[in-house]
């Protein structure tokens, strides 16, 4: 099967598509780099095209740096955050196996994302509850993915699968931390030199 396929089988069948997927060494950065940049265009899509009662973002305001501080930086720091942890557990996965772990897990929710978008704009206000229903359930879907994923990569067994999963959550908090700290303080900075500059020009 091709690397292209395999995100498409996994839906369908995540155990044993991880399982054929790691057997088969079908792990693919392209296809990481693709689902990733997939994810951005559809949170993009739908911040801009959603029907007017379903959408609380305006179309004016939607920035493609904050939309990809939302998306590419949260799916680096997930990754990043699981292969701390596991790495500390003595998970088998690589940075590259959760990378594409992730990435698959994220196919649901780009599919049902974008057809849902797509029906906002020709359903009643009264039947747009389905579609909210249907994104909840791609989360979910999503998230039996990723554990089915995580389990797999990593050799862990139930239990340990979802204890590497809270610690992964905690590290994530910490990171999402740091880096909300370094935004900060590079605003400060900013502000501080152009204060500087404008100081110096009068």
């Amino acid at each position: 099967m091709s690397p292209y396929a395999y995100p498409f089988y996994i839906c369908k069948h995540p155990r044993d598509g991880f399982l054929e997927l790691r057997a088969n060494k079908k792990g693919s950065t392209a296809v990481v780099l693709i689902t990733v940049i997939l994810w951005l265009f559809v949170e993009l899509f739908y911040r801009v095209a959603t029907d007017y009662d379903m959408n609380q973002f305006k179309a004016a305001d939607t920035s493609l740096l904050r939309t990809a501080m939302v998306t590419v930086l949260m799916f680096v720091m997930v990754c990043l955050s699981n292969w701390c942890m596991c790495t500390l557990m003595e998970g088998k996965g690589k940075l590259k196996d959760i990378c594409v772990v992730a990435a698959n897990a994220l196919v649901p929710y780009i599919i049902v994302r974008f057809i849902t978008t797509l029906l906002s704009l020709v359903l009643a206000g009264d039947e747009q509850v389905f579609l909210t229903y249907a994104v909840t359930v791609s989360q979910i879907w999503g998230a039996i993915i990723a554990f089915s994923g995580l389990q797999e990569m990593h050799e862990y067994s139930f239990a340990k699968t979802i204890y590497a999963i809270a610690l992964t959550i905690v590290c994530l908090i910490i990171m999402f931390f740091i880096v909300l700290m370094l935004l900060i303080l590079f605003e400060q900075l900013y502000y501080f030199v152009v204060t500087v500059i404008f100081e110096l020009r009068y």
